[in-house]
This record gives structure tokens, sequence and C-alpha cells, in this order.
């Protein structure tokens, strides 16, 4: 039907087509392909399952929003319902719609340096590669994406900024490792992070006059996360495009990373294991992953006033932990992201909260670790300096793959948690540019 095609070639296509990461389970190439599971789509776009959409309708509006209008839903509903008949030849191609911005044109590629081969045994792979730039000189990012070498693989993708007096280490890593890059289960490089991508987000095209600086030796390190399932895992080379400019009197990009505590308590009943306790589970996290991890746990409820007593009621599996910033000075937030691990239940970003102000910036009732996305906003939000902004997040244990007796606290692996988010932001029209970056929009916890 003429009011259903348009629906799946706009929002199933990117996904579910040629190499793209879903049609292993479901391809779509045809009118066909879409008749043949009529009914399927009418189930899945009915429960908001597909398209992947984390985002409610709560938060203010978001450009690229993938989620079915209520009238969309119903088109697909009515067309199953009435046998998923075509009214076009079945051989009709279903291809997605070329979204590249018009002023995006890249003129740097970076590409991992080695094709990584991977193993379909392990269903879930995150991988760190370290990319090199060579600046030798502040250069200006105007735009970037991310394009996956096997899409059908390649399930998302964290870039991240690391000065260079940071980037000795991630050599090393990648040196001590014999395949390419190395593992890397939770953020790749903390702090630095800068982009997001998931299958179907368009390139980055920062507003006109500013930019996202890029000091002289800059390394870029890539988390990838490679989702196997039952497929073979050919090799990827994936890498990044970049649009760059070494214009002086552009105005710094900032990406200002906000935090919240992650504390969750072993379920009532289970206290008696040995890592229930907190200074166990601290010591385990240090061994285990960065022997830093429990120095950063405590930072994180000093900061935001809070201590372990707070979580210490959370026994039923469910818990949650919140932080606020202040804005140090005006700016304009163009995108936000939120990140959390697999027990991850709700996220929520909100501006001025319990205000007349209040606008929540991005809210997401059902987490998925599998659709982590840097949301766009349809137009800039306006922060002022003295406003407040809240982070949320909760956890439920139900969600642990394999249910142990484990305090769990903010760390870099992907069993254990984190309450991560960021907001992209661009100086309010008229401010100064040109220059190091500005100070920091985003203050300390409240």
């Amino acid at each position: 039907r003429d009011d259903v095609m348009p629906i799946l070639r706009d929002n199933c296509a990117s996904c579910h087509s040629g190499e793209g990461v879903g049609a292993h389970v479901w391809e779509l190439a045809s009118a066909r392909d879409a008749a043949d599971v009529a009914s399927g789509l009418a189930l899945v776009t009915g429960a908001d399952y597909m398209p992947p959409w984390p985002a409610s309708g709560k938060s203010v509006p978001l450009a690229d929003e993938r989620r079915l209008s209520e009238s969309e839903k119903q088109a697909i509903v009515d067309w199953a319902q009435g046998g998923g008949k075509l009214d076009v030849d079945e051989s009709t191609p279903i291809a997605a719609p070329a979204r590249t911005p018009s002023d995006f044109t890249p003129n740097l590629r970076l590409t991992l340096s080695e094709p990584y081969v991977g193993s379909s045994d392990q269903v879930d792979d995150y991988r760190c590669f370290i990319l090199e730039p060579a600046f030798t000189e502040a250069t200006w990012i105007r735009g970037y994406t991310f394009v996956a070498d096997e899409p059908s693989i390649v399930h998302h993708a964290l870039g991240f900024r690391v000065d260079a007096a940071a980037a000795d280490s991630f050599r090393a890593k990648d040196a001590q490792s014999p395949e390419s890059g190395w593992d890397c289960d939770g953020n790749g490089a903390m702090g630095g992070q800068f982009m997001a991508w998931a299958p179907g987000q368009d390139p980055t095209v920062f507003p006109d006059g500013t930019a996202l600086r890029f000091e002289p030796g800059t390394a870029l390190v890539a988390q990838i996360h490679y989702h196997f399932g039952a497929h073979a895992a050919p090799p990827d080379q994936s890498h990044f495009e970049f649009l760059t400019s070494t214009d002086p009197d552009l105005a710094p990009v900032d990406y200002r990373v906000l935090l919240a505590p992650a504390e969750i308590p072993c379920r009532a009943g289970l206290e008696e294991g040995p890592l229930c306790d907190r200074t166990a589970a601290k010591a385990d996290a240090s061994a285990r992953l960065d022997p830093l991890a429990g120095v950063v746990a405590d930072f994180l409820n000093q900061r935001c006033g809070a201590t372990p007593a707070d979580y210490a009621s959370m026994t039923d599996g469910v818990a949650s932990a919140s932080c606020e910033h202040r804005i140090r000075r005006d700016a304009e937030a163009i995108a936000v992201f939120g990140h959390m691990h697999e027990i991850g239940e709700t996220f929520r970003m909100t501006l001025n909260p319990g205000t007349a102000n209040e606008k929540v910036l991005l809210d997401i009732p059902r987490w998925d670790f599998g659709w982590q996305l840097n949301y766009r906003f349809a137009q800039p939000v306006r922060l002022a300096q003295g406003d407040t902004i809240k982070v949320e997040c909760s956890w439920d244990r139900a969600h642990l793959r394999v249910p142990e007796a484990r305090y769990i606290l903010w760390s870099e692996g992907t069993a254990d948690e984190m309450c991560y988010s960021a907001l992209t932001l661009v100086p309010t029209p008229g401010q100064a540019s040109g220059g190091r970056d500005t100070q920091a929009a985003v203050g300390v916890p409240r």
C-alpha cells in the first residue's frame, strides 16, 4: 500500500536491507519481503519494539525520530489484517533514502590499522582501536561520521578524543594485544567521548561557525560493539570520516560529561556473599579492571552528596541514583547522550527539575544496552548560567544474564554499571569565538 511503503523505507530499510545490522534477522529488499511477514510487522511495531527508538515522548522534540506515530502503526495493522496484499509488483525494491547532509564533504578518513577478526563463539564483542590523525597543529572538526565496514556485525560504535599525554597508554594496550585492537567492555577512554553511532544515524555537522577542536598529538579511540550471534565473523575494517578546518575563527564545540553514582546492593537474603560487602566489591573491581575503580565510585558519591548508606535499603533488586549539575555559562545544547550497561532500567536528564521552566532533555523509560544513540535536538536547547541539570538512572538485577551475589558499583566492565551522560554544547549566538576550548559550561555536581 502506498501508505505503508514509505514507513518501511524510511524507518526499517537502513537496518534490514543490504548488509544492515538487522538483515540477518529479516531482510527487507522488496515488497514481497514485507508482505511475507505482514502480521509480524504489525506485532513488533505495535509493541514499539521496532524501529528502535528508546527515547519517550516526554523528551523535548528530537531530530530524526524513528518512533512511529499511532497513525503509522495503525496503517501497518490495517494492511496486515487485510492479508498484506500488494498493490505494486512484488519485486519492487525498498531501499533506505540517502540522508547525508549536503554540507558534509569529508576530507579526512581514519581507518582501523588492520582488519579485526572476531569469533562467532563470542556473541557480543567490545573492541577498542586507536587511530592516529597525526595533527601537528590545532585542527577543527566541522563534521564526522562512522562507516561500518561489515554492517551485519557492527552493532554500535563510540568515539573518544585522547590527548597526547594519555595516548601512549592506549598504544601500549594495542601493542600488547596479538590481534587488532584490544578487548574493552566498558567505555574505552572515559571522559573523552565525543560521539556515538548506531545503524541509521546520519553524519553529524556542527552549526555554522562552530567545530570540535583537536589539539596536536590528539589520538582517537574507537570502541566498536560487534554482535556476531550465530553468523560468521568476517574481517571488519571500519572507518571514520571527518570534515576538518584550520579556520582560527571557529567557536569550540564542548562535549560535556555529566555523571551520577551507580550503586546496586545485593538482593535481600544474599548479603552473606563475600562480594556483597561494598569494600570487597571495590577491591574486586579494582583488581579486575582498574586500580582506580573503587576511587571513582567513592568520588561520585561525594561529589553528588550521597553515601553508600543511601542505597543500603535497595535490596529488592532495583536501585536508583541521581546527581544535579549546575550550568556555569550560557550555551546551547544540540545533542544528548545517555549510557548505562546491561542491567540499566531507566535513564532521564532534566533541565531545571521541579520549576516552571522544567524540560526533560532525554527520557528512556526502558533502557536497551543494544541501542545507545546520540540524540540530536530538533532545535538547540538554551542553557543559562545558574540552570540545573539532573541526571537519574535506575537498574534492575533481573536483567543479569547470570544471577550473582555481588554489590555492583560504577566501573568500566559491562558486568558493572554506570550512570553516564553528556551534552554537546555550542556557544550561544554572540559569544566570542576562536581560541582554545572555552570554560566548561556544565560545572561540578551540586
